[in-house]
């Protein structure tokens, strides 16, 4: 899939026409006033997924996008917790799960998490396969 780079804020659109929030963002930007322990899951999650290939990460508004082909991952820092928003082709029933509902054709999964120990195996795997299916 040819990947079409905004000129003005240079992150990375399926199309060239792609609705995205086009202003440049510091991702360390967003991170201002956050906790260490959201900004160390933070971390760790960019560690692990940066290392997938050719994933494209920028930063918007409020959150930082994770694109392969599509999006696949989006997390969003708050004041008490990291959002994560990854997709499914399958609702997924986990105690874990903050909430899993049908968006577009696929299900969107989210995790809200306090610090970096609560980031396991299987949210990483969810993460995977959103990446896979993008």
């Amino acid at each position: 899939m040819e990947k079409h780079i905004c000129p003005s804020c240079k992150r990375v659109l399926r199309n060239p026409n792609a609705w995205h929030y086009c202003k440049e963002v510091n991702i360390d930007d967003l991170f201002l006033n956050k906790s260490d322990a959201i900004l160390l899951a933070f971390d760790k999650l960019l560690q692990r997924v940066a290392e997938w290939q050719d994933v494209e990460i920028s930063g918007t508004k409020n959150c930082v996008v994770f694109v392969k082909n599509k999006t696949f991952l989006v997390v969003k820092p708050m004041t008490k917790y990291l959002e994560i928003k990854f997709y499914t082709n399958e609702p997924i029933e986990d105690e874990d799960l903050y909430k899993c509902h049908i968006w577009s054709s696929k299900y969107e999964g989210i995790f809200r998490i306090q610090n970096e120990h609560e980031l396991k195996t299987k949210h990483f795997q969810y993460f995977k396969n959103s990446y896979l299916i993008s």
